[in-house]
């Protein structure tokens, strides 16, 4: 990080974080306690402020995207850090096309770089990090196209951590073109209407189908509160958590990553109890209130392990439930 940045976060970060033994320690308090519950396995990251950064700073909007890829290869580190699986980045969306041609050629220079710079990473070997580039790559220009098959091809073993980078993306054409497949299938005769369910089009849409597509969670940095038609279909009907950093992208620091961490596991614990309490609810409406019974539900209902069951018994509203159900 530049010692501008370091200025700039200096003067804007709370008093405590001025202080480096106590800003390590509030780190590591957080990074304790989102440790002792289960870890979302896909986030995906909107990365925005980078113009906005650049403009308070004095710097040109070229020069905040460089800014971003910096913070880009932290993220990566504290995924590895925590036990994330995979990683989305929203990296160039089909809207940012519509951007001057200047800032346009800087952020496919820097997206080639970064890919060419990842492929030839010891990093990327030893950690097996598979690099795959999902969005209508034909929109690119040549040589970004060819530093993207050159990256698959020489990731494409690898399956211990997932980084998707979503450029030329767009989550509505994703789904439209998506469909257009099924149908062509459909028309070829090599797929049957009746066939078809939610899995079908997930198997036609841009991710790599040897991992989870579905995202537990969202980032979005820069403070505004929308998703910019970024993985529509990937975050529907999976109970997907949803954070707002302040920060810009640039300036995103751990302790916001491991907020947006300990968010969602709130959430998420949130919605394990109020399925828990309707199940109870229900079994007494039916004059038995099982324990069991209620784990196997959680198990099924929100494909949940024995271990992370138990642990939703054991939380105080739905122990103080079940007392009530057995008077």
């Amino acid at each position: 990080m530049s010692l501008k940045i370091k200025a700039y976060n200096l003067l804007f970060s709370k008093w405590y974080e001025h202080i480096p033994i106590l800003y390590r320690w509030y780190e590591m308090s957080i990074k304790h306690e989102i440790m002792s519950s289960p870890i979302p396995q896909h986030i995906a990251i909107i990365m925005d402020g980078n113009r906005r950064f650049a403009r308070r700073m004095g710097e040109t909007v070229e020069k905040g995207h460089m800014y971003g890829v910096d913070t880009t290869q932290r993220v990566i580190k504290w995924c590895e850090e925590v036990g994330i699986r995979q990683l989305t980045l929203y990296s160039f969306s089909t809207e940012n096309f519509q951007r001057t041609e200047k800032e346009k050629q800087a952020i496919f220079e820097l997206i080639k770089h970064s890919l060419k710079k990842s492929r030839e990473s010891s990093e990327t070997r030893d950690y097996k990090i598979r690099i795959t580039c999902v969005g209508d790559i034909n929109m690119l220009p040549d040589d970004v196209r060819r530093e993207i098959k050159e990256v698959h091809n020489a990731t494409a073993s690898y399956d211990h951590f997932f980084l998707n980078l979503a450029v030329a993306y767009g989550g509505r054409q994703e789904i439209v073109d998506g469909a257009a497949r099924i149908a062509q299938m459909v028309k070829d005769g090599k797929l049957s209407p009746e066939s078809i369910t939610e899995g079908t089009l997930d198997e036609y849409l841009y991710f790599d189908k040897n991992q989870k597509s579905s995202v537990d969670l969202i980032i979005r940095t820069g403070g505004d509160e929308r998703t910019s038609n970024f993985l529509p279909w990937q975050s529907s009907g999976n109970e997907c958590a949803i954070y707002i950093s302040a920060p810009y992208w640039p300036e995103f620091r751990k302790i916001d990553f491991l907020r947006a961490i300990r968010a969602y596991q709130n959430r998420e614990r949130d919605h394990r109890v109020k399925y828990a309490l309707r199940v109870i609810k229900i079994q007494k409406l039916a004059g038995k209130v099982v324990a069991k019974e209620i784990a196997d539900y959680l198990k099924s209902g929100l494909n949940l392990s024995e271990d992370e069951a138990d642990l939703v018994l054991q939380d105080p509203h739905v122990v103080q439930a079940l007392k009530r159900a057995a008077q």
